[in-house]
């Protein structure tokens, strides 16, 4: 696997499948792309929301609707040691939750809103954080994109290793002319919506916010992939780091960046100029020995390879190839083979890479894969005992057993 394929989580070949069978958008041009984002550190009031202890919220319950003023009266009330009760009065009156006045108990303003919301909120000052804006209009990235273990953003040797790269496709840095704008964090302060706020990885409040000036640009690779709607609108699909599905938000701030459209598009128009797709596929049919088969092209501009059952097997292009798109730079073919029964073949070669190793996968999940991959090879879809019969006919074991699994049925000998 290559420096591309670990920094993205899928190969390009993949989102190609993914946009041409799952999305109805019939790929016809391929772009990596780097996007400017402001990494932003602040210093603000913060306040969280997270799940009561046990005894805090009947505690607080008390207060709120019960009538009780005291640590007496509400040891007595739920049955506790009058010390343990005590303690937990101490912990949330140092949390802001609990005021003592004359003598008696009463929940603050912020207790009472923990107590309406069954959430204990907690106030921070002077906490730090950073935040995320896409650096071409300033908008918040959502929650997904903070998650370490998937996200990568990249800065300085990081960025100049993947532009110098000579992976396919290569990548492109997208340029940004503006600094930072300071009123986005005032415009996300302000935001009130409860599902937006947690959309966008921001707390229950976040007050006196300041930027600590560590306004940094860094840049998300993505992978773009443009092509034609079933209607036949263009379009353009954003697949990022945060999973296997079109990311929706970079999806909008490509579609509405007009820069960077008229970039991709005047790239496209060159390399049609020059017939980059026709060239790469009869450069892969040369490098494979198959100088005697010609690329087609299709109704969308884009080209095909098909290829007799003979070119696939053992000692030619793997079986699970067949169907799927070859990548050379941002250009790209798909490859075909017009004979039904090879692709039936390929189907089980295809389940088989993904079942056959032993991977435990449910019943609903093998037959949504199978329907997809019947659609991208364009056959009926098959029932699952179908495709064991199949499978035990051209020897796939471990991917009969897993389906007699799946299927209730006895393990094939």
């Amino acid at each position: 696997m290559n420096g591309v394929q670990r920094l993205m989580p899928f190969p390009p070949e993949r989102v190609l499948e993914d946009a041409a069978v799952e999305r109805g958008l019939a790929p016809t041009r391929l772009h990596a792309l780097l996007l400017p984002v402001w990494q932003v550190e602040i210093r603000a009031t913060v306040t969280e929301g997270e799940d009561f202890h046990l005894i805090d919220r009947h505690l607080e319950r008390g207060l709120a609707y019960g009538g009780l003023t005291t640590v007496a009266e509400l040891a007595v009330f739920f049955a506790l040691e009058e010390s343990l009760v005590a303690q937990a009065v101490r912990f949330l009156t140092r949390t802001g939750h609990i005021a003592e006045h004359g003598g008696r108990l009463a929940l603050t303003a912020l207790g009472l809103r923990s107590v309406q919301d069954d959430r204990r909120y907690v106030v921070t000052r002077e906490d730090r954080r950073k935040l995320y804006f896409e650096a071409l209009s300033c908008t918040p990235l959502p929650r997904t994109h903070y998650d370490e273990r998937k996200v990568t953003p990249l800065a300085g040797e990081a960025v100049q290793k993947l532009l110098n790269s000579k992976q396919f496709p290569r990548f492109t840095m997208v340029s940004v002319m503006t600094g930072f704008d300071h009123g986005a964090l005032t415009r996300l302060a302000a935001q009130t919506d409860r599902e937006q706020r947690d959309r966008l990885n921001l707390p229950v409040a976040l007050d006196q916010v300041q930027s600590l000036g560590g306004e940094d640009l860094v840049h998300l690779p993505v992978h773009v992939v443009r092509g034609l709607r079933e209607d036949g609108r263009s379009g353009l699909l954003v697949y990022s780091q945060v999973g296997s599905e079109p990311d929706r938000d970079l999806t909008a701030v490509i579609e509405r960046a007009d820069g960077i459209l008229a970039a991709i598009e005047a790239e496209e128009r060159e390399a049609e100029h020059h017939e980059a797709s026709l060239r790469a596929a009869e450069t892969w049919l040369a490098q494979q020995g198959l100088e005697a088969h010609r690329p087609e092209r299709r109704g969308d501009g884009t080209y095909s390879v098909s290829l007799p059952p003979s070119a696939y097997g053992a000692d030619g292009i793997p079986l699970t190839r067949v169907g799927s798109y070859t990548v050379r730079g941002s250009s790209f073919f798909h490859l075909w083979c017009p004979d039904e029964n090879l692709r039936k073949r390929a189907l089980l070669a295809r389940l088989d890479l993904r079942l056959g190793g032993g991977r435990r996968a449910t019943r609903a999940d093998v037959e949504a894969y199978v329907d997809r991959l019947a659609r991208q090879l364009d056959l009926a879809v098959p029932d699952l005992r179908r495709l064991r019969r199949g499978a035990e006919n051209t020897g796939y074991k471990g991917l009969a057993a897993q389906l007699a699994r799946l299927t209730g049925d006895q393990e094939p000998r």
